[in-house]
């Protein structure tokens, strides 16, 4: 049974949201960033084809390269109007479908020994890809609440019921124990 689109955002957690204001207000030297890695990645891509069409980092690869691509065509739209709706709707199906899966498939090359160079140069790519489009901002955002939140456990004094009479300042010196030699 499918669930409508409305109903899903309706049940969807309160809280920080991606959008394309990050992107649409970066200046043009991330704007050329986001050129740049294209390229590379277009390289890699052309590089690598023969040898690991069947990988499946390779596949992540080409993902990632067209997702880019998609990415800067839209930036690049003459319809100025449709861009903020189109590059958002964009970065949120990625967050959703691909980074994750792009993340875990370079992370995994990197432990490959032979290829662990290819696998820190598209981690480093994907990460800057993130930093550009503010995906990162999102998660920075989540990690702040959560801190906020083990900050106020601790004002409260519930980590004092959990972990008993340890006290800041006070050492535990315990019971000295003698070897049987």
């Amino acid at each position: 049974m499918a669930i409508s689109a409305t109903a899903n955002a309706k049940s969807a957690p309160p809280g920080p949201h991606i959008s394309s204001k990050a992107l649409l207000q970066a200046p043009d030297k991330d704007k050329q960033a986001l050129v740049d890695i294209h390229e590379l990645l277009t390289r890699l891509f052309v590089r690598n084809r023969n040898q690991h069409r069947r990988s499946t980092w390779f596949k992540s690869l080409t993902q990632f390269r067209r997702e880019l691509g998609l990415l800067i065509d839209d930036m690049n739209a003459t319809k100025k109007a449709s861009i903020g709706e189109r590059t958002e709707a964009r970065l949120r199906f990625w967050d959703a479908q691909y980074i994750h899966q792009w993340y875990l498939s370079f992370t995994q090359l990197i432990a490959v020994g032979p290829f662990a160079v290819i696998g820190l140069v598209l981690m480093a790519s994907t990460a800057r890809v993130c930093r550009i489009t503010g995906i990162t901002d999102l998660y920075e955002e989540i990690g702040s609440e959560d801190m906020k939140t083990v900050l106020a456990s601790f004002d409260a004094g519930e980590v004092a019921k959990e972990f008993g009479d340890l006290r800041a300042g006070e050492e535990d010196e315990g019971e000295v124990i003698e070897r049987d030699e």
